[in-house]
């Protein structure tokens, strides 16, 4: 997991090269006007822009993905995300939806948690096998919230 921001100057340190481009790319968009649904970057890289509300963190399952490295970007509002950097038992979770790439699991509260609250042009990336539980939240309180997540397939990190 990695957590920066796009407005920082030092944003792409330690970034690897394919990440650092994609932010630098982001970094010419109008974020907040781009249009709901999926965008494609490259033949193999696209985004989905999406406008959720978010929820208790007790409502959600959590997440993992394993063929695409998903970099979260928040758009407006604020959003809390839980994360796990534990290995976890795959064979725990629900069955794998290998055309949308993502398990989720019911059982999260068991591992180390991280919380990480996200504002405007931050951006969080999750690799593989990381368990993590987007759209929580904030303090409590219900929001609408515009964000975009860039798949990058695994293939193109290694």
């Amino acid at each position: 997991m990695i957590i920066g921001d796009l407005t920082s100057k030092t944003f792409k340190v330690g970034l690897p090269k394919v990440i650092a481009d994609i932010c630098d790319y982001l970094n010419t968009l109008d974020l907040v006007s781009l249009e709901k649904g999926r965008h494609d970057i490259t033949d193999k890289i696209y985004m989905n822009v999406m406008e959720p509300t978010t929820t208790a963190p007790s409502e959600k399952q959590a997440e993992v993905h394993r063929k695409y490295i998903d970099v979260q970007v928040l758009i407006s509002e604020s959003e809390t995300i839980e994360c796990s950097t534990n290995q976890i038992d795959l064979s725990q979770c629900n069955e794998y939806n290998e055309e949308d790439d993502y398990q989720l699991s019911p059982n999260f509260d068991s591992l180390v948690m991280h919380t990480i609250t996200l504002k405007p042009k931050m951006f969080a990336v999750f690799f593989p096998g990381e368990l993590h539980r987007p759209c929580c939240n904030v303090d409590g309180k219900v929001i609408s919230l515009k964000k975009l997540v860039v798949k990058i397939p695994v293939e193109m990190v290694v």
